[in-house]
């Protein structure tokens, strides 16, 4: 072949493999601009996951820190239950030792009447004693004649009280007991009639009154065999008149001046509802 045709040749082919190159091209590009796409794409789902699992760790957190403030509030609650159960347990402890206290003084202070009759209240007898007089005025000399009724002795007016206070006649328990003590100021029930008059006076809601009387009981008869309820008392008092203060102070002495005593182990007991713990 001669030059000139294989020059007219290569100038016929040389647009035709331009043409093909750029074609190539063309193919890599769309390539490379999908490929591009795809990873666009995934990489926005890859984000949004990301967004979900930072709003889920969210949700999470704030359940668990709503679930803690639920817990803790659960928890003071329950310890506040537990603090009024610790003291209603030691108000009914306190109780049940009165009522003991009851039946022992009863029991010794109890009569031994061959008739067995039971000695009316003391109001009973003193309407009785009015009642006369009045009938004796208005029946003449002979009414008069008629004797009155003799005194009580000491046991039965110490029981008398009792029997009131027992059935809430707190007036007439009072002035039962006022009355033993001014009548017989010097037995081995004096003080403890002294210490029922502020049980009545507690009773019926006065405790400025209650506190005196036990105050006194503990100056005039320091070694009492009710020294130490009337200790106990003067704590539970001023706890329930809003003197935490001075009802822990008092129910303190109590476990350390009377130790081994049931007052001791109540007064203990109310401290730890306090959230005080006394060894």
């Amino acid at each position: 072949m001669s030059a000139r045709p294989l020059a007219a040749l290569v100038l016929v082919l040389a647009p035709l493999a331009a043409c093909s190159t750029g074609t190539d091209d063309m193919a890599l590009l769309h390539r490379e601009i999908t490929d591009v796409q795809r990873e666009v794409q995934q990489a926005r789902a890859e984000s949004l996951d990301k967004h979900d699992l930072q709003t889920m760790e969210s949700r999470l957190q704030e359940m668990s820190a709503q679930t803690m403030r639920s817990n803790a509030d659960l928890a003071a609650e329950l310890r506040r239950l537990q603090e009024e159960i610790e003291g209603l347990h030691a108000s009914l402890e306190l109780t049940t030792r009165q009522l003991q206290d009851i039946s022992q003084e009863l029991a010794a202070t109890r009569p031994r009447m061959a008739t067995g009759a039971t000695l009316p209240p003391v109001s009973a007898a003193a309407d009785s004693a009015a009642g006369g007089a009045a009938a004796g005025g208005a029946a003449g000399p002979e009414a008069e004649a008629v004797p009155a009724p003799a005194a009580s002795t000491p046991e039965e007016l110490y029981r008398s009280a009792y029997e009131d206070y027992m059935r809430g006649n707190y007036d007439l328990a009072s002035q039962g007991f006022r009355d033993y003590m001014d009548r017989w100021p010097s037995t081995e029930l004096t003080d403890n009639a002294l210490y029922w008059i502020g049980e009545c006076h507690d009773a019926q809601g006065e405790p400025e009154r209650a506190l005196e009387v036990f105050t006194r009981v503990l100056e005039e008869y320091p070694t009492s065999d009710k020294a130490a309820a009337a200790q106990l008392k003067k704590g539970l008092l001023y706890l329930k008149m809003g003197d935490q203060a001075q009802g822990v102070v008092h129910l303190q002495y109590v476990v350390y001046e009377y130790p081994g005593t049931r007052e001791a182990d109540l007064a203990r007991e109310r401290l730890r509802s306090l959230g005080l713990t006394i060894r």
